[in-house]
């Protein structure tokens, strides 16, 4: 029995224990995952409902243009003349010269020219280009994303770096204590060493400090409140350039924008010719009042009418023409627009296909000067040691192999963000092109 117990609280010791550690970790994002959580929660993307449930709307109200109207109308009135019988006496006859009248009218349309039609078009197409406007301005949070993640990336590399040359610092510092007690080399040499120190803790606070920036601005952009780490990006990921073949993929939203705005034009150029159809209208009219229909009856009666109603606008002077003359230059006009972004897309990809060709050879050359300035500082080390240098000396060179580290760091991080700006400016929104 004991033994079950025992067991029982082992297994409720793990399973807490499992718990503890999860909730201890912070989750690790990769450029992509955070590039899809700013997609799907940032406050914008919410106006696409809100666009949808407003059209759904305007669309049941064309909708009614089908349906009878039927108008209730009253009316009361006196007259100083009205119509009198030429014969005088009591046989006489007259209209009132106070009349009241209660009318329901009714209305419904049969033919229009398909006018509703194009309208439910046209409002759909009108709510497409809006939504496809807000996925315009959700894909330009692309850039801020990638701005801020490969800034982290830069300082985070950074820190690294400079954690690694204060170890070195403070390892040597400690050989330098000891020569000076030895009386091998000069008492200054420490506090040289000393003063890089308390800079090098100085530049890592500020890092630091700009890094949290980085990631909190891309934690408001996820809308996350919990902290959370970044991953590297793969930089070893080989790229298609075959935008060389001067056919560039319509991915991007703008495309669809540009697209959209065709479209819409094209229908209201079809409006403006179908408002010069004829329109046909049934009307009905049941009414109460004195006089009826009979002018010459001054009892109250009821009345009635049916019929229906032709209207044409047979000639508008020409402004149905110049209606589609102006949507046709509108046309021209998104023609132009679509060339000039297409020839900036152009002019971008290329910028960073040459980045990607020179932070590829630049890294080549990295380790080659990394593998000759290791050598010096190992060479300054020594003749530290023998005091045939001092610290200022040895810390030059330090600094040169530190910062050949650095650049090879940065020119990783920078290969990636050509990358991914490449990716982005052709519209690949997936991990893998």
């Amino acid at each position: 029995m004991k033994m079950i117990v025992y067991k029982s609280c082992a297994s409720l010791l793990i399973y807490f224990a499992f718990i503890t550690l999860g909730f201890g970790q912070q989750s690790q994002l990769s450029l992509e995952q955070i590039h899809e959580e700013v997609q799907q929660n940032y406050p914008l993307i919410k106006g696409k409902d809100v666009l949808i449930k407003k059209s759904g709307l305007n669309i049941e109200n064309l909708r009614t243009d089908f349906l009878p109207k039927l108008y209730a109308n009253g009316k009361m009135s006196y007259q100083s003349d009205v119509i009198t019988s030429p014969l005088s006496g009591s046989g006489s006859f007259g209209t009132p010269k106070d009349q009241f009248s209660l009318n329901l009218d009714v209305e419904q349309l049969i033919y229009n020219g398909e006018r509703t039609k194009s309208r439910i078009k046209l409002e759909q197409l009108s709510t497409d280009i809006e939504v496809i406007d807000l996925e315009v301005r959700m894909y330009e949070l692309r850039k801020t994303v990638n701005d801020a993640f490969f800034t982290v990336l830069l300082l985070r590399q950074s820190h690294l770096v400079l954690l690694e040359k204060r170890k070195s610092v403070d390892a040597r510092l400690m050989q330098v204590h000891s020569a000076v007690k030895n009386g091998v080399i000069a008492a200054f040499n420490a506090k040289v060493l000393e003063s890089e120190l308390l800079s090098i803790d100085q530049q890592i606070n500020e890092i630091k400090f700009v890094e949290r920036t980085g990631l909190e601005t891309l934690a408001e952009l996820m809308g996350r409140a919990d902290e959370f780490k970044i991953t590297d990006p793969f930089t070893k990921e080989e790229v298609d350039l075959f935008v060389a073949q001067n056919e560039i993929p319509e991915d991007r939203p703008e495309y669809k924008w540009y697209k959209g705005q065709n479209l819409l034009l094209d229908e209201k150029i079809k409006i403006t010719k179908k408002d010069r159809l004829p329109v046909i209208t049934a009307f009905g009219q049941l009414g109460y009042g004195q006089p009826g229909y009979n002018q010459l009856n001054d009892n109250f009666d009821s009345y009635y009418m049916l019929g229906a109603k032709l209207s044409w606008n047979i000639f508008d002077w020409k402004s149905s023409k110049r209606s589609q003359r102006k949507y046709q230059f509108q046309k021209d006009l998104v023609a132009t627009q679509l060339s000039s972004f297409r020839k900036i897309q152009k002019v971008e990809l290329r910028k960073e296909i040459n980045n990607i060709s020179k932070f590829k050879i630049l890294l080549e050359q990295d380790d080659a000067i990394i593998s000759l300035q290791e050598e010096v500082t190992q060479s300054s080390s020594s003749r530290l040691d023998n005091g045939v240098i001092t610290s200022s000396d040895y810390l030059e060179d330090l600094n040169k192999e530190i910062q050949a580290k650095l650049n090879r760091k940065y020119h990783e991080i920078q290969l990636s963000q050509a990358i991914s700006e490449y990716k982005r400016i052709l519209g690949i929104t997936k991990s893998k092109i």
